[in-house]
């Protein structure tokens, strides 16, 4: 059995001309992320979606719901929520929060209504929807009319009301505005978000995405998830300890609750931009997370994530036994194993008010307060971010929800001595996606009634960059910090980048049971800085799949 999955794996790469394989070969994490990997090129699947919009909807449920779930980690298993949404109206576990059998409709009321496809038979439920972008574009900095085209399918289902599984791929040739060319060519032709593209000769990036997951349940306490994609945690709209910025990746994870405490550990493998041997250097990651509910409106929760190398030109590391206990935060079997492995803590909080919500978080990867009291200046390892926002629902206009939120993140945050153990996949970010060394401030209004929506967004983000120092300034992640002084270093040092995303957008949801949507957008995108200015417009108008994060607020 598994000899045969391994060469439809083979085949499959090769007609994608992906680099999965490799990957997925090195990852034991366990078989059944194997298995999955296999399986994930036949459709494109995800657990709870992602997508912000998506997010909103899952956030006004929450404030509905007659009983509490910590939400710190939302990449969550629609089992592990449908209790809660059930408990606000049956009805809801017909969206795209979930699958659930019922009487089937003509093809034609499919379409607009439900999902495309749907198989019930005994106690199995599954569905399948298509997930299509076709948006034709016009940028100022271009000529002619940028495409942008995505297809592919994606499937979920649920057996017994235990387990639960999503399978998928769809493959993309888009046209990007100019500063989305500029971030591409930047970063090893890695379009945001996504895996390594190629470029045609029209200037067209093709890239393809495959994701998989399983999870069973065998009751409320305990879900056990093998997977494919990527991970959030945090109530905003970025994180600072965990984010979907970076591609997809191969990871376990273990949920178990219990009182008012609920537990998460993840075991994932990574992959840096690099070659060992002729192949892509891979890195192990574990993190925990430990969440509890305070009264019915006071979250929190503690997270550590460990990063190490598995193979380098000199030794051949594997996955480490000794961080595999899943119950035991790690950072003092790191000290007795007199480790050089990159660590870091991090602290989440919602408290939930009257229509809506106060978030925050703290990640912090080094602190050393002693010498920069003895002399007066922050030292190199002073790595911390911080996080503060408010979600609301309703507050000044019934159906409008406005998040305000600001990201601080110190210089060499993210990064480490050893650059192959930064906190990076694929040559994109785990956390931010501005990385480190920036103060951020994001507005987001979204409005709703019936199928009509309408979303403004706006952010602003000061950078400090300079690539004339001869060492690494804080800011670039894949910098080390060979040479750098141990004091002096300040937020935003070097030249100021201010960076302003603007975004109004427009749309009709044309089918709630797979956000299939009319939509159309209008952005103005500048960066400005000492000798340089930078200014788009860009106008997209088709049909898109609203449940992705769009990683293009760069």
């Amino acid at each position: 059995m598994i000899s045969d999955n391994v060469a439809c794996m083979r085949g499959i790469c090769k007609q994608y001309n992906l680099e999965t394989c490799s990957m997925v070969k090195k990852c034991h994490l366990i078989t059944g992320i194997y298995l999955l990997c296999c399986l994930s090129f036949k459709a494109a699947g995800q657990q709870l979606p992602l997508g912000q919009q998506v997010s909103n909807d899952f956030n006004i449920l929450m404030l509905q719901a007659d009983t509490v779930l910590f939400t710190g980690y939302r990449a969550m298993d629609w089992l592990e929520v449908r209790p809660v949404i059930d408990s606000v109206a049956a009805g809801q576990a017909e969206t795209v929060f979930g699958v659930k059998e019922r009487q089937s409709r003509p093809f034609a009321g499919r379409l607009v209504n439900d999902h495309w496809f749907r198989l019930a038979k005994g106690s199995l439920v599954m569905t399948i929807d298509p997930v299509l972008d076709g948006i034709a574009g016009k940028s100022n900095k271009k000529d002619g009319v940028q495409w942008d085209g995505t297809a592919g399918a994606r499937i979920r289902g649920t057996l017994s009301n235990k387990f639960s599984f999503g399978l998928g791929a769809y493959t993309s040739v888009s046209e990007f505005p100019v500063y989305i060319d500029r971030f591409i060519a930047a970063n090893n032709d890695m379009v945001p978000g996504q895996r390594q593209s190629h470029r045609n000769e029209n200037g067209r990036y093709a890239y393809s995405s495959v994701d998989a997951y399983a999870t069973y349940i065998p009751d409320r306490h305990v879900a056990l998830t093998a997977g494919y994609g990527r991970q959030f945690i945090g109530d905003g709209y970025r994180s600072l300890l965990l984010s979907d910025n970076a591609f997809n990746y191969p990871y376990a994870r273990l949920r178990a609750s219990f009182w008012k405490l609920t537990y998460n550990v993840m075991y994932s493998y990574l992959e840096n931009d690099r070659k060992v041997d002729g192949a892509r250097q891979g890195k192990y990651s574990v993190n925990h997370y430990l969440g509890i509910n305070i009264g019915k409106r006071l979250q929190l929760g503690l997270f550590e994530n460990i990063i190490w190398v598995a193979r380098d030109t000199n030794y051949q590391r594997g996955f480490d036994v000794q961080y595999i206990n899943p119950f035991t935060f790690m950072r003092p079997v790191e000290f007795s194993l007199g480790s050089p492995d990159n660590s870091f803590f991090g602290l989440t909080w919602k408290y939930l008010i009257a229509k809506g919500y106060l978030y925050g978080q703290f990640a912090l990867d080094d602190l050393n307060i002693g010498q920069t009291f003895k002399h007066g200046s922050q030292h190199i390892n002073n790595k911390y971010g911080i996080q503060l926002g408010v979600w609301t629902h309703s507050l000044f206009l019934k159906n409008l929800d406005w998040r305000v939120e600001w990201n601080a993140v110190r210089p060499y945050m993210y990064g480490h001595r050893k650059v192959e153990q930064n906190y990076t996949h694929n040559h994109q970010a785990l956390a931010h996606p501005f990385g480190a060394n920036f103060h951020e401030f994001i507005s987001i209004f979204n409005y709703g009634k019936d199928r009509w929506y309408g979303i403004l967004q706006n952010g602003l983000v000061i950078r400090g960059e300079d690539k004339t120092l001869g060492y690494n300034n804080g800011d670039d992640l894949w910098g080390a910090e060979a040479g750098v002084p141990e004091l002096g270093s300040k937020t935003m040092q070097g030249f100021k980048n201010t960076y302003w995303y603007n975004r109004l957008s427009l749309g009709y949801l044309i089918n709630p049971a797979n956000r299939l949507s009319l939509q159309f957008d209008v952005i103005y995108r500048s960066r400005s800085a000492e000798h340089i200015k930078e200014q788009e417009w860009y106008y997209g108008l088709g049909i898109r799949t609203g449940l992705f994060s769009n990683h293009d607020d760069l």
